[in-house]
């Protein structure tokens, strides 16, 4: 990518750089920042000359190759290809999300009390027809094309009236699903809950509390705690949205109406509550005249709480900034944050459709009734221009994936038009990310288990994340060796190994240079295969001592390696051997590879004990299949299992 470069800032006395389109991030020394301020623009050569008035060119050179094996596995500096860059701009299609709001209050049934701290919301309906909620989950099905995993979400007001009803609604949708051949979750949300007694640091900002039903069975029974009229407290509240079990699980969502928030998660953290979310977009869509700035300091206190919850080993979730750390240690950058009207929309207690149920009331929104024969298509696909690569602002913002973009009813409030967001929300976003990336590196550094955060969101019954690339790149960074591709510029390496190996030989084509033995080029010759794979090993500096060929067999997940070190001292080392078997491991995960075998001439006593420490077994001998300076020699067969690497 031209004139790509990693965003490096300051904060807190610390310097930082992060990758804007893969989201990797780091702490940096002062060489790393003062590399940083030339790579990759300039050439070594002239890197080495810039700064040879303050670091040594060794340490210049172990800083660029490091940065280098980074861009060789991609995870910084990528460069797209065509149909990568294609994909960006595709939009997945089919509705994946609908919240419906049910009918108001019975005719008859007095209205739940409301505690007065609440800031009334949009005024219930009066009591409707009950089928909106079927008829809205077959809009859902109906919509919902190629995807298979569906979110269904009742809004209720105050409490749970029919507690039957949306037992039933939930068990109707979950039954239907499953008979698409698709999965759903059914959840239930309920705004603007009565608490007392109420902590003061709660005073004066909205609560929905919100519960996620995976099997119709128990929905009446983790429902009924939720459908008292009765006021609840935090701890009864918290104990009723965790019943437990695997087969539910449940959220409480603040939405602050004042900058002055930062007490809120410590007194839900106290109450027993394991996700909690700051809604600041519906924070933004209510209150447009508040300065995203002035949220800013509430943020951060509520930030620096739960980092120092999480060193002292309190697990809990706590988004938006829990959902962002994953997000880079996941390695998972956005290209569209929200999923309004293409993958999302929302039903009103009248059956309206409304593009998300963010903006319920809000007719420039509004596309179609449940009555009508069809929706608006036109004006939902309007929706499908919006993410970082098709607004202005985003495709210069070095934040631009991870935050994807923001929402449109934050835009559509802040600036009047729901595709161009606000300069100064972009400016507290940029401002809120430095400070997250920043807080990543610290919690990574002392390692807390990010996995660990976003099993506390996971089912029991739900797959449980493996290894993050992110972590599987830190790990890397710590070892003294790396891995990259053979190059062109190689050409001279590969003269000289000639000399290092007596078995080996070397051939060019167009496809590159391949490391084989002698009795190979006499079978090959025969029997020409492709190139495979072969990567050249080097320092932390960059400079070369090894080299190492992979080569797949077809459908077996197993692979023939050749390993090959320039200096002997090395098949000796521990450090070479802890890093051979993590990038061996590396390259076995990501090709699905179960087996690695490499090949040891009988002479080669050196190579054959270097395997034996890294835990592989001989396994057999191929009788004097190796023929060199005229005489045939045995050659043995060592193999290994990734998953003891």
């Amino acid at each position: 990518m031209q004139g790509a470069a990693l965003h490096r800032f300051e904060l807190n006395g610390k310097r930082y750089a992060i990758d804007p389109e893969t989201c990797f991030c780091f702490e940096c020394d002062e060489i790393c920042w003062d590399v940083l301020a030339l790579y990759p623009q300039a050439t070594i050569s002239r890197i080495v000359h810039e700064l040879k008035q303050k670091h040594s060119e060794r340490e210049v050179y172990e800083v660029v190759g490091e940065l280098e094996w980074l861009r060789n596995v991609k995870s910084i500096l990528p460069r797209p290809t065509p149909e990568e860059l294609h994909k960006r701009y595709e939009i997945e299609q089919g509705l994946k999300r609908l919240t419906v709001e049910l009918p108001g209050e019975p005719a008859g049934e007095p209205a739940p009390e409301k505690a007065g701290w609440f800031r009334k919301g949009r005024s219930g309906p009066p009591a409707g027809d009950s089928s909106i909620g079927r008829d809205a989950a077959q809009l859902l099905l109906n919509r919902s094309g190629n995807q298979k995993t569906l979110e269904l979400e009742f809004l209720e007001r105050g409490r749970i009236r029919d507690v039957e009803r949306v037992a039933g609604l939930c068990a109707d949708a979950l039954r239907a699903a499953r008979l698409a051949g698709k999965e759903l979750t059914a959840a239930v949300r309920i705004q603007e809950v009565s608490l007392a007694p109420l902590p003061d640091a709660l005073q004066g900002h909205s609560i929905s509390a919100r519960l996620e039903l995976t099997e119709p069975a128990t929905a009446r029974d983790a429902l009924k705690p939720l459908a008292a009229g009765k006021a609840f407290t935090l701890a009864q509240l918290a104990k009723a949205l965790q019943p437990g079990g695997g087969d539910a699980r449940g959220r409480i969502i603040v939405r602050p109406d004042t900058p002055d928030f930062g007490g809120v998660v410590q007194a839900l953290d106290e109450a027993g509550f394991k996700v909690i979310e700051l809604d600041l977009d519906a924070t933004f869509v209510a209150h447009p005249e508040l300065p995203p700035a002035a949220m800013l300091p509430a943020l951060s206190a509520s930030a620096v709480y739960y980092a120092r919850r999480l060193l002292e080993g309190h697990y809990f979730r706590l988004d938006p900034i829990a959902s962002l750390f994953y997000r880079i240690y996941e390695g998972q950058p956005i290209q569209r944050a929200d999923p309004v009207g293409t993958n999302e929309l929302g039903i009103d207690a009248n059956g309206d459709v409304f593009a998300s149920w963010r903006v319920f009331g809000n007719e420039r929104f509004r596309h179609g009734s449940l009555r009508d024969a069809a929706l608006d298509e036109a004006a939902i696909k309007r929706y499908e221009d919006m993410g970082v690569p098709t607004t202005g602002p985003c495709l210069r913002c070095w934040a631009r994936h991870l935050c994807g973009g923001g929402r449109a009813a934050v835009h559509d409030a802040l600036s009047g038009n729901f595709h161009q967001p606000h300069e100064s929300w972009c400016d507290a976003q940029r401002s809120w990310m430095a400070a997250a990336v920043s807080a990543f590196n610290v919690l990574s550094a002392e390692g807390v288990n990010f996995t660990r955060i976003y099993q506390t969101l996971t089912p029991a019954s739900g797959k449980r994340p493996g290894l993050s690339m992110f972590a599987m790149l830190r790990a890397a960074m710590s070892l003294s060796i790396r891995m990259r591709p053979v190059e062109e510029s190689d050409a001279k390496l590969l003269v000289r190994w000639e000399n290092w190996n007596p078995a080996s030989y070397f051939l060019f084509n167009e496809k590159g240079a391949f490391v084989a033995t002698r009795y190979e080029r006499e079978m090959d010759a025969l029997h020409p295969q492709t190139l495979d794979q072969e990567l050249v090993l080097v320092r932390k500096d960059g400079t070369p001592f090894g080299l190492l060929k992979v080569r797949p067999e077809k459908g077996l997940e197993t692979a023939s390696a050749w390993l090959y070190f320039r200096n002997e001292a090395d098949y000796a080392s521990a450090d070479v051997r802890k890093g051979l078997a993590f990038l061996l491991k590396q390259a076995g995960q990501q090709q699905g590879l179960r087996r690695i075998t490499v090949a040891a001439a009988e002479y080669e006593e050196p190579l054959q004990r270097f395997l034996e420490q890294c835990g592989f077994t001989r396994e057999g001998t191929l009788r004097e299949a190796l023929y060199l300076h005229g005489v045939y020699r045995d050659v043995h067969i060592y193999g290994v299992t990734t998953s003891t690497l």
